[in-house]
């Protein structure tokens, strides 16, 4: 049997975290358009919902931010990799991450920008010039030698 709270629970809408609203706060005050939860369909109809689509002047950036954990992790470099499948060019992606480098774990880091632009919540004027400008986003973690 179902209880109240188990079916307001399910009738609740998504809850974004901490993170996402922190997202779509900055696109508002910055005054750049976006779509929340996107779909995105991918070549043989397969369908994906990252965090954001950010509708640039000259490009269209899909976001999957994530807040902390290593399932989160996970879950965007799969995403990310299935958008890469829908001819959304390197500088078309980008994976924002909770706080710096230094709370990431570095061979996580380094798998995921061999797919993405990884970005840093704590780093938002990078973030900023990598959309609005186009820089380049610097790999999170430097190479080994």
């Amino acid at each position: 049997m179902l209880t109240t709270d188990g079916l307001r629970w399910l009738a609740a809408p998504d809850r974004d975290s901490q993170l996402v609203r922190q997202l779509h706060a900055y696109l508002d005050d910055a005054r750049i358009a976006y779509d929340r939860r996107p779909t995105v369909e991918l070549p043989r109809a397969a369908k994906v919902r990252p965090t954001a689509r950010i509708n640039l002047p000259k490009r269209t950036v899909l976001v999957q931010a994530v807040g902390g954990s290593e399932q989160g992790l996970e879950h965007a470099l799969s995403l990310v990799q299935r958008i890469e499948r829908a001819d959304y060019a390197f500088d078309q992606r980008l994976v924002l991450l909770k706080g710096n480098p230094q709370a990431w774990p570095a061979d996580h880091l380094d798998l995921l920008a061999d797919h993405t632009p990884v970005g840093f919540s704590d780093r938002m004027d990078v973030v900023t010039r990598f959309l609005k400008e186009g820089t380049p986003l610097e790999r999170p973690v430097t190479p080994e030698a």
